[in-house]
């Protein structure tokens, strides 16, 4: 008996081992990629790193190893994942459910950078303290990431485990440095050598030539620039965006939306927001080619067929657009509602329902 108890705990020994192995081999290679998006997305490295570990056991999954798919995201339906992007099918909660698929691992990890920073449902984590891995890991359950009632504490132990916590406190330069400091591979501490050496400049510079300080490697959208002038030379400081999670609200009709700014046309937005531009036109009620007005509500969802409040008197300006991007509610509904032919406006001072019909 005691004998099968060793052989049964040295083969336990054996296997949490290999699994460390490939834990550490995991957080080695993607490390960087996680500090990169932190730097640009605020979502602490240590807790990317945890949920591709979980989501991959350490890379050895089959949507990592098929789809290069590192987070479990799965395909959420033709207006956020259109029928012309690749996709895999895998047994999850229910049968053969749709799995996105990547081209690169740098793609899983900006997509998962994106889904949870454009989405209003995880909005509540980015008023977290980046360095406080344990309210992360608690949010993530409380916005519905995930259904396992455990998620919270796989996370934290793997944080915890491997000390994944000091990733979130430095820059993408720093990153080779402290896997070697924590797992003590030569590799590690050449690539950290290599980071720290500076970047070769031309030593001659025609007049006015632009030189380029980017602060990450990584392309997103279009930076603000601040030129500073210095003798004949012009350098061009590229800043980093506000974090676009931060502009969607949640309208009291229950619709997430953005206030569109000046210059901004369904296609950027599309891009900034990774949302198809006709489910934008769609939600909206617009045509692709219409401008958008500086100050105009841009909705991320469907309007509603009914308003959160009974009527509204129509103030000078209005039209029965307005009104209806104002209150959240279709088009054809308010004309239903207020008995109107349409394509006829309103009068100014007239009460709109936006819940019933008028009496006859």
């Amino acid at each position: 008996m005691k004998k099968l108890l060793y052989v049964f705990g040295l083969l336990t020994f054996i296997v949490s081992k290999a699994q460390e192995s490939k834990d550490i081999t995991y957080i080695r290679t993607h490390a960087i990629l996680a500090v990169q998006e932190m730097e640009m997305y605020k979502i602490p490295a240590s807790i990317t790193l945890a949920q591709g570990l979980l989501e991959t056991g350490g890379g050895q999954s089959r949507l990592a190893d098929q789809a290069n798919n590192h987070f479990g995201i799965k395909c959420k339906g033709p207006e956020e994942w259109p029928l012309d992007k690749p996709r895999v099918y895998h047994d999850d909660d229910a049968k053969g459910e749709c799995f996105r698929k990547y081209n690169s691992t740098e793609e899983s990890y900006r997509d998962h950078s994106k889904f949870l920073a454009l989405r209003p449902y995880y909005k509540s984590l980015f008023t977290l303290n980046p360095t406080d891995y344990k309210a992360w890991a608690n949010g993530l359950k409380r916005a519905g990431y995930a259904t396992d009632p455990k998620y919270p504490s796989k996370l934290i132990s793997r944080i915890e485990k491997y000390n994944l916590d000091q990733f979130d406190n430095i820059d993408s330069k720093e990153v080779y440095a402290k896997l070697y400091t924590l797992y003590n591979n030569q590799d590690d501490i050449l690539l950290a050598n290599n980071a720290k050496k500076p970047l070769e400049t031309k030593k001659h510079h025609k007049k006015d030539e632009v030189l380029v300080a980017k602060n990450s490697t990584i392309e997103e959208l279009t930076p603000t620039k601040e030129t500073i002038t210095e003798n004949t030379k012009t350098i061009v400081y590229e800043t980093r965006p506000q974090n676009p999670s931060l502009r969607i609200k949640r309208h009291k009709n229950n619709i997430p939306y953005i206030v569109a700014q000046a210059g901004e046309t369904i296609s950027s937005i599309s891009k900034t927001y990774n949302i198809v531009p006709s489910a934008i036109a769609n939600y909206n009620e617009i045509e692709m080619g219409t401008k958008l007005r500086d100050g105009q509500i841009v909705f991320f969802g469907n309007k509603k067929s009914k308003g959160s409040d009974y009527s509204y008197k129509v103030q000078p300006g209005d039209d029965m657009y307005s009104i209806s991007q104002k209150f959240g509610v279709k088009v054809s509904k308010l004309y239903k509602y207020n008995r109107m032919d349409s394509g006829t406006q309103p009068k100014v001072g007239q009460r709109i329902n936006l819940k019933t019909k008028v009496r006859a």
